[in-house]
């Protein structure tokens, strides 16, 4: 039996402290362990999937990655790959604490960005019992061609006097006007990042239309692609937007022809970056990797 979603927190091994629900179950069962994407929360999209796990009988460990959110960790709203993928290796050591977890059947779950992260940690951590990820950012080297003329200055720029805080870019541009045009400087531009990402503001989270510059220096190494042929024999379930133009749909699916089997791949002709957390396209979505998790995790005693 489901029971109530409960706070909890947890330490990475360097000490900063992640916090974050866990869904647990009445029974031993497995758990998906998830976390979200760039500039995200937990709090926006990732419920409704927890919740569909959770109703299937699966327990779920959803938590902010560090410097996001309502966990510890600085410089706030910055993202560090190396460091999220090795959170995923803590958080697993802490869903086993549970007694109503099998340590043998958990789950890495990953999108966008921690979809790239899960493409990381899936390649080293073989304890876990299979991988999800859904729009993954799959290389550095192609994202990073949206910026690459600002390059020289993030790394001319990298150290900030003391007192003062980091430089930053905004997510989204700050009004459909600006989204229409493609302000420049943008991380997400566009009208359809700013239509998804504008409900991050009412998501009841601790949440800023921001991330650090160093954040794209960082991910000049993120390569998931480089490590996607490694996941192999876990197995991995890849869900690809068809029409994604951030992190772009041909991007993907390279990435994914070099996975090797077992893997299996949802393609969602038409769908955008941000069209499968809701609606129809998060329907197609959820069905497909639960359907996934009974064929390679199994079906949890308790449904």
């Amino acid at each position: 039996m489901a029971l109530a979603r409960l706070e909890i927190q947890f330490n990475a091994r360097d000490g900063t402290t992640l916090r974050g629900w866990f869904y647990p179950q009445d029974n031993k069962s497995p758990c998906v362990i998830m976390t979200h994407g760039l500039g995200g929360v937990r709090h926006l999209w990732l419920p409704a999937f927890a919740d569909r796990f959770h109703d299937a009988g699966y327990n779920v460990l959803l938590y902010d990655n560090r410097n996001w959110g309502d966990s510890d960790g600085l410089p706030r709203q910055e993202s560090n790959p190396p460091l999220q993928q090795a959170d995923y290796y803590d958080a697993f050591n802490f869903a086993s604490t549970f007694s109503n977890v099998d340590a043998s059947r958990i789950v890495y779950w990953g999108t966008s960005f921690s979809g790239g992260n899960v493409l990381h940690a899936a390649a080293v951590d073989k304890r876990i019992k299979a991988a999800i990820v859904q729009c993954p950012a799959v290389s550095g080297e192609t994202r990073s061609l949206s910026f690459k003329d600002r390059i020289p200055s993030l790394l001319n720029n990298r150290i900030y006097p003391a007192g003062t805080q980091p430089e930053r870019i905004p997510l989204i541009a700050d009004g459909m006007e600006a989204a229409q045009i493609g302000a420049p400087n943008v991380m997400f531009p566009g009208v359809h990042a700013y239509r998804h990402v504008r409900e991050s503001y009412d998501c009841g989270a601790v949440w800023e239309n921001s991330l650090t510059t160093q954040t794209q220096v960082n991910m000049l190494l993120f390569e998931g692609q480089a490590m996607i042929h490694r996941i192999s024999p876990t197995p991995l379930l890849m869900v690809i937007p068809g029409n994604d133009v951030l992190v772009t749909t041909s991007s993907q699916l390279a990435a994914y022809g070099k996975a090797r089997e077992p893997k299996q791949m949802l393609y969602l002709d038409g769908a955008g970056h941000f069209d499968i957390y809701t609606g129809e396209w998060f329907e197609r979505n959820i069905t497909t990797q639960l359907e996934f998790l009974k064929r390679h995790v199994g079906q949890p005693e308790n449904v």
